[in-house]
């Protein structure tokens, strides 16, 4: 439990640090930029401490979540970022991760949710859908919007069942006698995303023949953060996390990070939180005690 909620704090700052970069650099080399250096991190704490953390079926299924959760679910995430924003594109895809992550551990590993704990999912989910769902007032935003409507849904999608295929790699792993370290799994998971964005940056590279960003030496101490805070200690509490908990309460209890951002994006950005994002705050809140108390 107290790993989900560390990562929700974690996945908090890296979301300031991510915007900073990506105002200085197009979102997939940035992506990338940011995967290459936790890689690299991560490899290096993997290597010294866990060398033997390698086992071929496992590695796989950590490699195919890699590339759901941080190949095609960040590439689908950024695009939504520019299509409708952040507020909305967080709320689809925190509210999508935690449904699908939750019917995906039903349907891959038979696990269950008692309605007990649905219930406080659901609290959690409203609470988001309250602090965070645009007002009567900015409902025209949204028109022509659909596109990044879609892909927060898909990189919601991407979230959830990369969250289930990397608790199918620790099964995997369990059935061969090795415990894969939280570490190990979110180095072979971000290594793996790293090497499909790679593929993509050298494709667009190559299409529209464009150099490299110049405002890398700008907010490099920033991506460095980003990293640090996200794919290196972030993912290593989700990965974590999914060893006690199912992909639904781990990602019900993470899907509050949006709400945390409300107090850093005071702090940083002196974004005043309006009434309704507190009261929709305190309503995550108490299901995320309530999914404390019933597991």
């Amino acid at each position: 439990m107290i790993f989900a909620i560390t990562t929700a704090l974690l996945f908090a700052f890296s979301a300031i640090c991510n915007t900073r970069v990506s105002r200085a650099m197009d979102q997939i080399t940035a992506n990338l930029l940011r995967l290459t250096t936790a890689a690299i991190l991560l490899g290096i704490i993997t290597f010294l401490f866990y060398p033997e953390s390698f086992q071929f079926e496992a590695s796989l299924w950590l490699a195919l979540s890699g590339l759901i959760g941080f190949g095609i679910g960040d590439i689908a995430l950024f695009i939504a970022l520019s299509r409708i924003g952040s507020r909305l594109t967080i709320l689809i895809n925190f509210c999508t991760a935690t449904v699908i992550g939750a019917f995906a551990d039903k349907l891959l590993l038979n696990d269950s949710i008692t309605f007990r704990t649905w219930s406080f999912i659901c609290l959690v989910l409203i609470g988001l859908i309250i602090a965070l769902l645009p007002t009567k007032n900015s409902l025209t935003f949204l028109k022509g919007k659909g596109l990044g409507m879609i892909t927060a849904l898909i990189a919601g999608i991407g979230q959830g069942v990369g969250a289930t295929t990397s608790r199918i790699a620790e099964n995997k792993a369990l059935e061969n006698g090795l415990s894969i370290s939280a570490a190990s799994q979110a180095f072979q998971r971000v290594f793996a995303g790293m090497i499909f964005l790679l593929i993509i940056h050298l494709i667009k590279k190559k299409i529209f023949k464009r150099g490299t960003d110049s405002g890398t030496s700008k907010v490099f101490h920033w991506l460095v953060l980003a990293a640090i805070f996200g794919p290196v200690l972030g993912v290593t509490c989700f990965q974590q996390s999914l060893k006690t908990m199912t992909s639904g309460e781990s990602m019900a209890i993470i899907s509050t990070s949006p709400l945390i951002l409300i107090p850093l994006a005071y702090f940083f950005e002196q974004d005043t939180p309006t009434k309704k994002s507190i009261f929709g705050t305190l309503l995550a809140i108490f299901g995320v005690i309530g999914i404390t108390l019933s597991i």
